[in-house]
């Protein structure tokens, strides 16, 4: 019960935190738009924070999604997806909304590695012959 609700309260923290739109914070405080060039400064390290952010997503939503021992995971994995294509859909929506900025080639590109780091945290989620008892 503990667990469920630790996994629960992550969960909900990182969705508020990759929601909350860092953009319009960046702009108003100039020590908290250091620290965002600073990790966000070549597209590379955009790339790896993107694919760790959303991995971590899938990671969690796959922890606090109840199992049924024997069953397929499947299933699970695809209503994980569709929870992280929503989440990640909506980030993108915030941040164009915020940056005043119309849909373009770069939103794509953003979904594509947040979509990747999803898929790699359900790799690694998921244990083949291992579902876990719902809790």
């Amino acid at each position: 019960m503990i667990r469920a609700r630790l996994l629960a309260a992550l969960l909900l923290a990182w969705v508020t935190g990759i929601l909350f739109p860092m953009y319009s914070v960046t702009r108003v405080d100039p020590a908290c738009r250091g620290a965002f060039d600073w990790v966000f400064h070549t597209e590379a390290s955009h790339v790896i924070m993107h694919t760790f952010l959303y991995g971590m997503l899938a990671t969690l939503l796959y922890a606090v999604m109840p199992k049924r021992i024997g069953a397929s995971a499947l299933p699970l994995a695809a209503s994980v997806m569709a929870g992280i294509i929503a989440v990640a859909m909506l980030q993108e929506a915030i941040q164009m909304v915020c940056t005043r900025s119309p849909l373009g080639p770069d939103e794509f590109f953003d979904l594509f590695v947040d979509i990747n780091g999803a898929i790699l945290g359900l790799m690694l989620s998921i244990r083949p012959g291992r579902a876990r008892a719902s809790r």
